[in-house]
């Protein structure tokens, strides 16, 4: 399916094909120098995916890779604007860093595949004719970037629609092992066979909306209700607001990191600290492990902060908000006659640790944990005085 510009988008997918065509038919190109050409658009198209995913509006329709940074803000309603660009989410950072993730795993192994490929080219690989066809690749992403934020299809795609995987993982699996399968039967492909290969990777540009992506979002705004936690919540002023303590929530954070090293997939840290320390030196070993837990810490200071560090907790006569102020946006809204009961929450923890205890809101089996409020008993004091 082409989209509405289809004209142009098909004049794209054919010029940005067209180096990689003429080197194949002109100038007789090697699997090796389409190996070249497929294993770097991988890269490009992987890092076009990931910013666009940023900025892509529409809610997520599935988790990623669980464990990663950035899976505590999932739920995360809102995003942060940055100069004349539109918000990026953060509700869409787990699934970009999944994505490139399973880039970093597979990139390199591909990389190995094209470079014993290239070494078996006879002929040699075209340096220039294949840097033009590289540097026609690269531009084609590029303009499809400006293209995404000039027309605006961020407000109409989700972070999955934005990024493609599949065409990421069609250019490894058919492109890459079908060509270096051909050409390790020691067999010298055919300009047929390449010439085919070049095609269907026309084809499959144009199946893909000459590389515009999106092809699997919804359009429907049923779908995607982001606006009703706005709706619900009432006109006026509080009555009172109660902030974080976040300079406390911050400092506990990293308590945690010891466990995180010994979990997946964060253990891989202190294992290659571990290689590094028995193949080098104890001493480059310990300064490997000490840079991987401060890493992990502050990713935890990161992610907390974004996560709970800029709420406030706005009480009206019949509602209770939490609003982030950091991304202007309420994340969540109870009605206060639905609310069972609420309690501070104290734990052995709560002697050591910086930070008042947590309240916890129950509302007929759900629970809202109000983490390292700066006034923990006045918030549970006004709701219970109201509610009299």
């Amino acid at each position: 399916m082409i989209q509405s510009d289809a004209p142009t988008r098909v004049a794209k997918a054919i010029l940005a094909n067209f180096v990689v065509f003429v080197g194949v038919v002109v100038l007789e190109w090697s699997v090796g120098a389409l190996l070249v050409i497929y294993w770097v658009e991988a890269a490009v198209v992987t890092v076009r995916g990931a910013v666009q995913g940023l900025f892509a509006q529409r809610q997520p329709e599935d988790t990623a890779i669980t464990s990663l940074p950035g899976q505590s803000w999932d739920e995360k309603r809102g995003g942060v604007s940055f100069g004349p660009f539109p918000p990026v989410y953060p509700r869409n950072i787990h699934v970009v860093l999944s994505g490139l993730f399973a880039m970093l795993i597979f990139w390199p192994i591909a990389g190995s595949i094209v470079v014993v490929a290239v070494e078996s080219s006879s002929g040699g690989i075209p340096a220039g004719s294949l840097a033009l066809a590289v540097f026609g690749v690269i531009a084609s992403h590029v303009i499809g970037i400006g293209e995404y934020f000039w027309t605006t299809q961020y407000a109409d795609w989700s972070v999955r629609s934005a990024m493609s995987g599949s065409y990421v993982l069609g250019v490894f699996v058919l492109g890459i092992g079908g060509l270096y399968a051909l050409d390790a039967i020691g067999q010298t492909a055919p300009v047929g066979i390449l010439i085919v290969a070049t095609t269907v990777k026309l084809l499959v540009d144009l199946s893909r909306g000459a590389l515009g992506f999106g092809l699997g979002s919804s359009l429907s705004p049923a779908d995607w209700a982001d606006e009703s936690v706005e709706r619900q919540v009432p006109d006026g002023d509080p009555i009172a607001v109660f902030e974080t303590d976040r300079r406390s929530l911050l400092i506990r954070a990293p308590g945690l990191t010891p466990l995180i090293l010994i979990a997946p997939p964060y253990a891989i840290l202190p294992l290659f600290a571990g290689v590094i320390g028995l193949f080098v030196s104890t001493q480059a070993g310990v300064v490997t492990l000490s840079a991987a837990t401060a890493l992990v810490a502050g990713g935890r200071v990161i992610g907390v902060d974004v996560e709970r560090g800029h709420l406030e907790y706005q009480v009206y006569p019949h509602q209770i908000v939490a609003y982030d102020t950091l991304l202007e946006t309420p994340q969540w809204t109870v009605q206060r006659k639905t609310i069972e009961k609420i309690a501070i929450n104290s734990s052995i923890c709560d002697l050591i640790r910086p930070g008042a205890p947590t309240v916890i809101i129950s509302t007929y089996g759900d629970d809202r944990r109000l983490y390292a409020l700066a006034c923990p008993r006045g918030l549970v004091n006004i709701m219970r005085d109201e509610d009299r």
